[in-house]
């Protein structure tokens, strides 16, 4: 049979037909779809799993700050805290190249503008200090805890020295000036007087004698109702609490403000009111703590109290500056410190989240001091974590309160 070469040629060149085109366009079609599904599902999970991973990170890094900042509460002034004469609750008067910074003439920055303990801008000194509902962040729309944490810096372990002499404006004189440099920050604290302390600073040249020159950033000879002359006399004592330039000390609130922020304010401005303000740690959705207090003077901690209004711990029975106020400020021994964290981006349902409706702070605790957020709405939206920590008072857990 004879089959001609050109007609041949035509048939093995005939291509698709359009029925076959649309079947492999629609082939095509499906595998596109199911492989963006797939990468799809897995760019969910994956930023699921970053985003849990970074609110781990984020509360690992605050309460690893806030347990630094809380273990080293009262290094300083902690070496008077037992005695007759000691400086705990005394209510602070400071000055800083901005003017007076302590107590508040005017509010202080956000997230903390609502923070006034007593209603006169007055701050004590103390190791740690619960200031219940004294944030209100943005996201949460919900009142959040601060701390208030107080620390000296002292090199030479913040050793009480005593006034041999009534102090004037410009000068101190002490029995000794052994581990006092220039430039460092002194707390002058009589309680024959008052219960008031005042922030000074050594002049820049250091002390050649036994008498210290007062001069600098944060000098001045009156601050408030309180100057160096006319409130102390040689019965006071002077505390060494760090350099505000190399080491300064710590007097500073820390707290929630918005864009789930965990920040701290530094209440002498030591680095300047510009940076005063600092932002910590991201993530953080609210904080709230508890005080831990030792009633019998064993060295353990005996129960967990609120700091709320009501309580013997409230902010006003702290700062009374009488006895009792010192004894119960020498109780506490620790702060349990609880953090809700959340996602900074929300899912498109609440159903991806399996977010539950319910969250719970101290939940061993019971009734009374348990904490429950509830959730609602977008909120569900979001993934959250819960993390809590006890916070040693190192320097109150060596005193017997």
């Amino acid at each position: 049979m004879n089959v001609r070469p050109d007609l041949f040629l035509a048939r093995r060149q005939r291509g698709l037909t359009l029925i076959e085109l649309m079947v492999a366009l629609v082939i095509g079609m499906v595998l596109t779809v199911a492989v963006f599904g797939v990468l799809a599902a897995w760019e969910g999970k994956k930023r699921v799993t970053t985003g849990l991973n970074d609110l781990e990170q984020a509360g690992n890094l605050a309460l690893y700050e806030l347990d630094q900042w809380v273990r080293s509460a009262g290094s300083g002034f902690s070496s008077t805290a037992g005695a007759g004469n000691s400086a705990y609750g005394c209510l602070l008067r400071a000055s800083a190249e901005s003017g007076q910074t302590l107590p508040r003439t005017s509010a202080l920055a956000a997230p903390f503008a609502s923070v006034d303990l007593d209603g006169d801008g007055n701050f004590p000194l103390l190791p740690a200090m619960i200031v219940p509902d004294a944030t209100t962040p943005g996201e949460s729309g919900q009142p959040s805890d601060a701390l208030l944490v107080m620390g000296g810096s002292a090199h030479h372990g913040g050793a009480a020295l005593s006034l041999s002499a009534d102090p004037t404006d410009t000068t101190l004189r002490l029995d000794n000036t052994v581990g006092v440099s220039a430039d460092e920050l002194l707390l002058l604290f009589d309680p024959s007087v008052g219960n008031r302390c005042l922030l000074t600073q050594v002049a820049s040249s250091a002390a050649t004698s036994l008498t210290l020159d007062v001069d600098g950033s944060f000098y001045a000879a009156t601050v408030d109702d309180t100057s160096i002359a006319s409130s102390f006399k040689k019965e006071g004592l002077v505390l060494p609490i760090g350099s505000p330039t190399t080491d300064p000390p710590q007097f500073q609130l820390i707290g929630v403000g918005d864009h789930n922020t965990l920040y701290s304010y530094d209440l002498l401005q030591s680095g300047g009111a510009d940076v005063a303000l600092q932002a910590r740690a991201e993530g953080v959705f609210e904080m709230h703590a508890l005080y831990g207090v030792d009633n019998d003077g064993n060295g353990t901690i005996d129960e967990w109290v609120s700091a709320g209004s009501g309580s013997d711990y409230a902010a006003s029975k702290l700062m009374a500056g009488t006895p009792t106020a010192r004894t119960l400020i020498l109780r506490i021994k620790a702060v349990r410190v609880g953090l809700i964290l959340r996602t900074t981006l929300p899912e498109k349902t609440a159903e991806e989240t399996s977010t539950p409706s319910m969250l719970y702070l101290f939940r061993d605790l019971g009734d009374g001091l348990r904490y429950e957020r509830a959730l609602s709405g977008d909120a569900l939206k979001y993934r959250y974590r819960v993390m809590e920590a006890t916070l040693v008072l190192r320097n109150n857990m060596a005193i017997k309160g």
